[in-house]
């Protein structure tokens, strides 16, 4: 890209066009075409998660304190009745350290989320159970969540969000196979 040509960018372009033509500025030689992508995964991510906290804060009734609560809530609602999880599950499900999910289960549980017991199959066990009052409000915030993630993709045209779809799905399964 020409110099003009990075100036313009910047100008009509989004925070990435703009690091990325102050990159080349300093560092002509330096071959930066793979922040294109990874900056802006980076940096949606970033917005994603603000946004979403945003509304989570905003949703009335049981408030769900961020994202990483929101992602336990998720992972117990989606694994069906009796929507409880181990630990363990929980941390795999969820890729988190112990110490992460132990805050989240404290505050979850503080605020009427979930409760935690004995399981029934292994006593040495614990379980992670939806609330009855929780359910019924994660079924509401997801909902809405769902809505705000089809209101954020609504600037993407139906193949644009498969292509971007299919080329995400295949990034991650190179990342997740390398991580493991």
């Amino acid at each position: 890209m020409r110099e003009d040509e990075d100036a313009e960018a910047a100008v009509d372009g989004d925070s990435v066009d703009v690091m990325l033509a102050e990159l080349r500025s300093e560092w002509a030689g330096l071959d930066v075409s793979s922040s294109e992508v990874v900056a802006r995964l980076l940096r949606a991510a970033q917005l994603l998660e603000e946004r979403f906290t945003a509304q989570l804060r905003r949703a009335g009734g049981m408030a769900v304190a961020n994202v990483g609560d929101f992602d336990v809530l998720h992972a117990l609602r989606r694994s069906g009745p009796p929507y409880a999880l181990t630990p363990g599950q929980l941390r795999r499900a969820l890729v988190v350290s112990s110490a992460g999910l132990t805050g989240r289960f404290n505050r979850l549980e503080r605020e009427g989320w979930v409760e935690r017991g004995p399981s029934p199959v292994d006593g040495r066990s614990t379980l992670v159970r939806l609330t009855e009052e929780g359910r019924a409000n994660v079924d509401r915030v997801l909902e809405r969540h769902f809505g705000l993630e089809r209101d954020v993709l609504s600037v993407l045209e139906p193949g644009e969000r498969a292509s971007v779809a299919h080329a995400l799905r295949k990034l991650l399964m190179s990342l997740e196979d390398d991580d493991r």
